[in-house]
Order: C-alpha cells, then sequence, then structure tokens
C-alpha cells in the first residue's frame, strides 16, 4: 500500500464526469497492473463536479485511489491540472475514464522508459464502439500503430503524435510544463507537442496500449468546428515558435509549415474572415511561392489555387458553398 508521503513508479491522473458506469471498468483495468506486474501505481481520480459524483464508487477502492472532488465544473484539462500537482511518481501517465488499459502494458511502458532510458514512451491504440447500454459492439474494433518521432522537428510537422492515453512521461523531464487551459479542443495534441518538443528521448513500442471505447457520453470532441480551427492555429503557433527558437526552423520546414497552416483556412474563409486573411499573411510569409498541396484532398482546389491565387480559390469555394448549401453552413 503507497501512503501519502511515498514515491512510486507510475502516478496515473485520470478526470472524469459524469461517467459513473465507465470508471469502474478503467480503474479495474488500471488496478490490475499493479496486482499482475508489480508496478506501483498511485492513482488519482479528478470528479469535474459530476452530477452524480462517485463518491461511493471510488470509496470501494480504498486507499488504491485518492479521489478529488472539484467544486465546479471546469472540464479536464484543469482536473488534469489538479493530478499534476498531486502527482508523486517517478513516471506520470494520463487516462480517461472511457479508456480500458491492456493488461501489462504498464510494466512493459515502465521498463522501456528505464532500460532504455528514455523520458517519453509511445504505444499504439485501439478503438471500439460501444452501443448505448455499454457493450462493446463486435466487429468495431480498430488498431492504430505507434508513430515513429525521428526527426522530431519534421515529425512533429508531419502530425505524428498519439492519444493522450498511449504515452509515458518521466515526470522529473516534463518539470514544470502543465496543460494550457486556454486550448479546449486538440487538448491532447498540443500537450504532445509541448511535451516531445522539450527534447529528450522519445521510445516507441510496437504494440497498442489502451481501447478507447467510442460511446454516446458528452465528449471533448463535440465542439464547433470554428472552435477547431482556433485552437488548431494556437497550438501550431506555439510550435512553430519553438522551432524559431531553437534554430530549426529551415526552409524546407517553413514550407511545410505553411502546408500545416493552410488546413483549417476553409473554416477560417467562412467563420472568421479577419483571422482567415491573418494566417494568409503567414502563410506566404513562410513560403512565398505557396500553393496547397499536402493538405489539400480535393485536385480542383489545388488547381484553382495554381490558377487564381489561394486566396480567391477559398473565397470563390466559399461563395459557392453559401450560395448552393446554406443549411450547411454553420460554424
Amino acid at each position: 500500500m503507497i501512503s501519502s508521503r511515498d514515491t512510486c513508479d507510475i502516478s496515473v491522473v485520470i478526470p472524469t464526469w459524469n461517467r459513473n458506469h465507465l470508471l469502474r471498468q478503467t480503474l479495474d483495468s488500471l488496478l490490475r497492473q499493479q496486482s499482475l506486474d508489480g508496478v506501483r501505481l498511485q492513482v488519482i481520480v479528478i470528479d469535474d463536479c459530476s452530477a452524480a459524483p462517485p463518491r461511493e464508487l471510488l470509496a470501494e477502492y480504498g486507499a488504491e485511489v485518492e479521489a478529488v472532488f472539484l467544486e465546479r465544473n471546469a472540464g479536464p484539462i484543469p482536473a488534469r491540472n489538479v493530478g499534476i500537482g498531486r502527482a508523486r511518481g517517478t513516471y506520470l501517465k494520463f487516462l480517461d475514464s472511457d479508456d480500458i488499459l491492456v493488461d501489462g502494458v504498464l510494466a512493459r511502458e515502465f521498463a522501456a522508459a528505464e532500460t532504455e532510458p528514455a523520458d517519453m514512451v509511445l504505444t499504439g491504440w485501439g478503438t471500439v464502439s460501444m452501443d448505448e447500454q455499454g457493450n462493446h459492439v463486435a466487429g468495431t474494433e480498430r488498431t492504430y500503430p505507434v508513430p515513429r518521432m525521428e526527426p522530431l522537428y519534421d515529425a512533429i510537422l508531419r502530425g505524428r503524435s498519439v492519444p493522450i492515453s498511449a504515452a509515458l512521461y518521466r515526470r522529473s523531464y516534463l518539470g514544470e510544463l502543465v496543460w494550457d487551459t486556454a486550448v479546449t479542443k486538440l487538448s491532447d495534441w498540443d500537450w504532445f507537442c509541448q511535451a516531445a518538443l522539450r527534447g529528450g528521448r522519445i521510445v516507441s513500442l510496437d504494440e497498442v496500449s489502451f481501447w478507447w471505447r467510442q460511446h454516446h457520453g458528452e465528449r471533448e470532441t463535440k465542439r464547433p468546428r470554428l472552435s477547431t480551427s482556433h485552437n488548431f492555429y494556437r497550438i501550431l503557433g506555439k510550435v512553430e515558435a519553438r522551432l524559431r527558437a531553437a534554430g530549426e526552423l529551415t526552409e524546407p520546414r517553413a514550407k511545410r509549415l505553411a502546408q500545416y497552416y493552410y488546413k483549417e483556412l476553409r473554416c477560417l474563409c467562412l467563420f472568421d474572415r479577419p483571422m482567415f486573411y491573418a494566417m494568409l499573411e503567414k502563410i506566404h510569409a513562410l513560403d512565398p511561392h505557396f500553393y496547397p498541396v499536402s493538405e489539400e484532398r480535393q485536385p480542383v482546389m489545388r488547381l484553382l489555387a495554381r490558377l487564381i491565387g489561394t486566396k480567391y480559390a477559398l473565397l470563390l469555394h466559399t461563395a459557392l458553398k453559401q450560395a448552393l448549401k446554406p443549411e450547411r453552413v454553420r460554424p
């Protein structure tokens, strides 16, 4: 048993909100790691002011689970920061309360971090759909391989990352890093980029570490389209700043970054025209000869951008969309 003053191998932070029916399964999959493999865990569950806080459920686990009950609902980002502040483990792991860990994976992540040694250990992951009764839907399983992150800057600019539960972090490596509370969407990507760009050793394990259950409950991903775009550009701006500060924004990387900035321009053109023009200016500062390639899937748009320029191609596309399908143009 780990007391409040003991160190441990891994601190696991789990924010939860109105997921009592899923939380028990998440905790059971986590605590099996300790019983099967002897990894010393500190399990921290932060309830984000659920309508029915899981007090009785968490009390069943006794001292194996540290429960924190927030007085107001603030979202998973502040909740994870509360967990970081309480963590004592050599390593830090985040789980969501709808995740199921694969048996034995924490021991293998821990061993890799110790023997390499590594500051971040990445794994693959899987998704599975659930019906309204909480049962897994047969045939919906899908797995995703772990990405390779070398060379790091180029991997980041290619969009390589893992969801939050598919990584183990050396806590001393993270230092004072916390989750950005201004990033309300794409927060996994933001945290991953900020952690990876600290320059530590990253190791990839070729295995699935957890199952991400797709269900009908509330999710962070259910947010308006424009919110996604605003968060996307906030995160990418931070990546650009880190590259510039490190002196690593070479001409090829600047051109790739310009392509990445194009990714959400259609949404900005529809719903935030001032930011649309600002991002166009940034793109052409990075690559004066820019036209969309890697982040534009439609050949006709790539051709149109070459013929009349990116700005006018997007303005024309937006005007046609608004005229032909006004009911589908919502932020």
